[in-house]
Formats: C-alpha cells, structure tokens, sequence
C-alpha cells in the first residue's frame, strides 16, 4: 500500500510539471519524478520474482508429481532448443539478398555463432509457435469427436 501512495505521488507530480521539464531537465525534474519510480519498478520486480521462485520451489517440493511434470517439460525444451540449434539454425553470416557480410549496427560483421544462436532462437520460437497451435486445434478437434 505505501508503495502505491509513493508511486502515486511522483505520478500526479510527473502530470503536474508536464512533459517539457521533464524532457528538457534530466537532473532536475526527472531526477525527482522518472528515477524514484523506475527505482520503486525495480525494487517491486525483484520482490515479485523472488517470491515467484521461492513459491515454485516450495511447489515442486511439496509435491512429487509436479517435480516430475517439470522436470520432463523443461527436458522436452532442451531438446527443442538442441534440435533448432544443431539441426536447423545455420551459420552463416552473408546476406542471401547480397551476397555481403552482414554488418550489426555497432559497426562489427556478424559471427558465425552469433548467427547460428539468432537462428535457433528464431527456429525455437516458430516450433514452440508450431506445437502450441497444433495442440489448441487437437483440443477442439477431440472436443468435437466426444460430442
């Protein structure tokens, strides 16, 4: 409750001053409103992902199935991972529209693990993607054949 007064007031302070100061001043009037609140942000996260984990380990614990139950989901992510990464993520850093070496924003050309992790990231995404749309259709198809 005292955080939500606290957030509270640098909210309507914030609304007050208005976005010009706010913009214009980085010390000023931001270092008073924006700051304390993304600091009250952090604070809060860490708090809420800390009960988070204590809670689920406390659960897994307490409760052998739902060890179990983790274990083999956090098995069946590993090997989609290891099977978009060795399988289907590639290595290579030319671009296929120009032939070039693929230059990142900072200045520096692309590696070839940097590319192949950027590819199995994407590949992990569209199989999970895959899988999650495959199993909400098998749902309503066996609602349907039970009916």
């Amino acid at each position: 409750m005292a955080l939500c007064l606290i957030a509270a007031v640098f909210f309507i302070y914030a609304l007050s001053v208005g976005d010009d100061p706010i913009q214009m001043d980085e010390d000023g009037v931001q270092g008073m409103t924006v700051v304390p609140m993304m600091y009250i942000a952090y604070i809060v996260m860490a708090i809420i992902i800390g009960l988070v984990a204590v809670f689920v380990v406390i659960n897994l614990f307490t409760k052998p199935g739902a060890l179990k139950s983790a274990a083999v989901s956090v098995g069946i992510m590993l090997v989609i991972i290891l099977l978009a990464y060795f399988v289907f993520a590639d290595n290579s850093t030319l671009d296929p529209a120009t032939g070039k070496q693929v230059m990142l924003d900072d200045g520096e050309a692309l590696t070839a693990g940097d590319s192949q992790w950027i590819g199995a990231a994407l590949w992990t995404f569209y199989i999970i993607g895959i899988l999650a749309i495959g199993s909400i259709l098998w749902a309503g198809a066996t609602k349907l054949v039970k009916k």
